[in-house]
């Protein structure tokens, strides 16, 4: 399922981008997918995603790190490893061929390392992105009121800060832009000390169609984090570097 990015209103998604998820989810197992599987899910929704190529060599690493343009990060490839800086299997800003093999070689090693028994695919090259505002959006599904969204800063604060707001789903766009409002960190949306102001736009769009994603695919869907997604400065759009989504 490879497509170019969608750019339909959310709101009013054609039923050839549900059926195509729906049938890419089809034959998924339960459990977590792979960082790549979820962001052909987000960008068949439309949802900004790094330009990036699964390689189960180091060779195909080489190769696709000189197609995407250096420098480029590397990842372990493996729905069994979930936070894989924590496991070593990150390598950010390699700038040649020589550093590409090196990184392919220890992110295997320590993926390895930290959980033996992981499937270990190879690994992802994925485009360097700078810049930006880092925030997340999360799916889980409450014992009560079922799935709800989550929108905040994203990166190491959502962790040190907790600054969020919640919503059940399905939303509206009047939802996804007072969203953007509660939050505490919104000045960093908004331009902050010479900083250009985000794309807020951008990340609307982005809040919603995570939202339509889950809410269309719920019966397979548990949950789901997009975290971070970099937004750029305004009308330059968003991007997601990193997803998890888990099925049931």
């Amino acid at each position: 399922m490879k497509r170019e990015d969608r750019r339909e209103d959310p709101d009013i998604l054609p039923g050839d981008i549900v059926k195509a998820a729906e049938i890419y989810l089809r034959d998924k197992p339960a459990g977590a997918m792979t960082e790549h599987e979820a962001k052909v899910l987000l960008r068949e929704y439309g949802i900004g995603v790094t330009e990036e190529r699964p390689c189960a060599s180091a060779e195909a690493a080489v190769a696709a790190a000189r197609e995407i343009g250096f420098p480029v990060v590397l990842k372990v490839d493996s729905p069994d490893i979930l936070h894989k800086t924590d496991a070593g299997a990150v390598r950010l800003n390699l700038a040649d061929e020589a550093a590409v093999r090196q990184a392919y070689d220890q992110v295997t090693a320590n993926a390895k390392k930290h959980k033996p028994s992981a499937r270990i695919s190879g690994v992802l090259v994925q485009e360097m992105v700078a810049g930006g505002t880092e925030v997340i959006i999360g799916v889980s599904r409450d014992p009560h009121f079922g799935p709800t969204i989550v929108f905040g800063l994203g990166g190491v604060f959502v962790e040190a800060l907790h600054d969020v707001t919640m919503r059940i789903l399905p939303i509206e766009r009047p939802d996804a832009e007072h969203m953007l409002e509660e939050i505490q960190g919104k000045k960093l949306l908004k331009g902050f000390r010479g900083r250009p102001p985000a794309d807020e736009l951008a990340l609307i769009e982005a809040i919603l169609r995570v939202g339509r994603l889950a809410h269309d695919h719920r019966e397979r869907i548990l949950e789901m984090d997009v975290n971070p997604l970099v937004v750029f400065d305004k009308g330059r759009g968003a991007k997601a570097l990193d997803a998890l989504i888990v099925l049931k």
